[in-house]
């Protein structure tokens, strides 16, 4: 997606740390974490709720097509 390399991923946790400090870093990836949990929790609880309307829809078109 963002096409990040090594190189380039290193680049940014120099400036993270230049920025903030290395004694700040706990602290910022518990933020990370927490961030990217709450990420996963969002992106599951809409790819569920997808996958159930998909799944009404498709036992709802057999229905309207006998109907027809």
């Amino acid at each position: 997606m963002f096409d990040i390399g090594g190189p380039e991923l290193l680049l940014i946790i120099l400036a993270i740390i230049l920025l903030f400090g290395p004694e700040k870093m706990p602290e910022l990836m518990g933020y990370v974490r927490k961030g990217t949990a709450k990420y996963q929790q969002a992106k599951d609880e809409i790819t569920n709720e997808i996958s159930s309307i998909t799944k009404d829809l498709t036992k709802e078109i057999p229905k309207d097509i006998t109907k027809l």
